[in-house]
């Protein structure tokens, strides 16, 4: 079985990047910039807090290095699943700089193999087109059924639900913090997962998509 996942707000909580950013914005520029951009409402209200030329704050935000760390119920997952002998693969939209700098900072190379981890500016496309997900069962062949975990309905399932795989979305808001706040039930069909959760654990629960039993 291949299991394949989103990145931000499925894998680690997105907010940890963009505090990660702020801080790295404001030991360059002066950390009385901090406590404004963490109580900003958005990143773009936190930029314009700062007063500093928009180019220099966004290149900042996308290009740091940043401090983020595996959540461990998601190390705990990854783990469960590769031991199970699941191939694991993601696919994520994004900068290749940012998201290659998320990958990174996460260690997910320890369970992701190179040729299986997809960014949209490197397929060329994001994630809607499919070409992602094409490319993953080009590469996986024989490997199926396939299996994707996302958090937004708004792009994350409308194309492996085309493709016939089996789709995994957390219910409204995911941890509470999540970014994007959707109600898969907002959506049209062809965008909602066939299966929701509350977290990422829950799919350990799913005995029948692992083959694992909860211990």
């Amino acid at each position: 079985m291949v299991i394949v996942f989103d990145l931000d707000d499925t894998l680690y909580p997105e907010m940890e990047f963009v505090r990660s950013a702020y801080r790295a914005i404001a030991r360059r520029y002066g950390r009385g910039l901090l406590p404004a951009m963490l109580s900003a409402a958005n990143p773009r209200e936190a930029f314009d807090s700062t007063g500093l030329p928009a180019a220099e704050v966004i290149g900042l935000y996308r290009n740091h290095v940043p401090d983020i760390r595996l959540p461990w119920m998601s190390l705990y997952v990854l783990s469960r699943i590769a031991r199970a002998g699941h191939t694991l693969g993601l696919v994520t939209d994004g900068r290749s700089i940012t998201q290659r700098h998320k990958i990174e900072a996460l260690g997910l190379a320890r369970f992701i193999s190179p040729d299986l981890i997809m960014i949209s500016e490197e397929v060329g496309e994001e994630k809607t087109s499919g070409r992602a997900f094409r490319s993953i069962m080009n590469r996986t062949e024989d490997g199926g059924p396939y299996v994707y975990v996302g958090d937004n309905p708004a792009k994350d399932f409308i194309a492996p639900n085309r493709l016939g795989w089996t789709t995994i979305g957390f219910r409204r808001g995911g941890n509470g913090e999540n970014i994007t706040q959707a109600d898969p039930a907002d959506f049209p069909e062809e965008n909602r997962p066939s299966i929701e959760i509350e977290n990422l654990g829950e799919l350990l629960g799913l005995v029948d998509f692992c083959g694992l039993t909860n211990e």
